[in-house]
């Protein structure tokens, strides 16, 4: 799990501006996937 959470303080510090990638702008898709990482992480650490 400590890989899980390595990756998910590495893409917190490295949010900058960007083109969009798809119809969001990337640091929209990358806050998302870093929510959606977290919220796996809780569920873990809980079950």
């Amino acid at each position: 799990m400590l890989e899980l959470e390595e990756v998910i303080y590495y893409w917190k510090d490295r949010l900058l501006p960007h083109p969009p990638m798809t119809s969001k702008h990337w640091p929209d898709v990358v806050k998302d996937t870093i929510s959606y990482l977290e919220q796996l992480q809780n569920l873990k650490k809980g079950a």
